[in-house]
């Protein structure tokens, strides 16, 4: 008789706290970026001349690659390569197109045609794509180019 008591009241107990609500603590507050540090004056004074000096860069560079017009403006005249590459020949800096290293993703075992983001590690399905084809990666924007190679 005294089980019959105790284990209707026991489940009476476990279901009240298990309905309890559970209160969450707020989320940190994001800071704002309008809300910038104040910078002190030596710091300020700092940008300012690093501001200038490439100013007075770039404008020793316009008079070295440019010509001037009747108007007073630099006009930009850029030789190009044969090829309409666009680059300048002799200038020390790389084209803009610089090849860099595109990771290979790795695939996932037992499962013919996925492999793993090289990024993040999650799954992709790449059938279709021939080995060594160059793959956007789903996951992220386009604006974000993250590609990658098919194994």
């Amino acid at each position: 008789m005294n089980l019959r008591l105790i284990l209707p009241a026991a489940a009476t107990v476990l279901l009240a706290v298990s309905c309890t609500p559970y209160v969450e603590p707020p989320p940190e507050p994001q800071e704002d970026p309008a809300q910038r540090k104040q910078l002190t004056p030596e710091e300020q004074e700092k940008i300012n001349q690093q501001r200038e000096e490439k100013r007075k860069r770039d404008e020793e560079a316009k008079k070295e690659d440019g010509t001037t017009s009747p108007d007073g403006e630099t006009a930009k005249v850029e030789p190009t390569a044969p090829d309409g590459g666009g680059e300048k020949p002799g200038s020390g800096e790389k084209p803009a197109t610089e090849k860099k290293e595109i990771p290979v993703a790795r695939p996932i075992p037992g499962k013919p045609g996925f492999v793993f983001s090289p990024f993040n590690n999650k799954p992709i399905d790449v059938k279709g794509f021939p080995p060594g084809s160059l793959v956007a990666d789903p996951h992220y924007a386009t604006s974000e180019k993250k590609h990658f190679r098919v194994p």
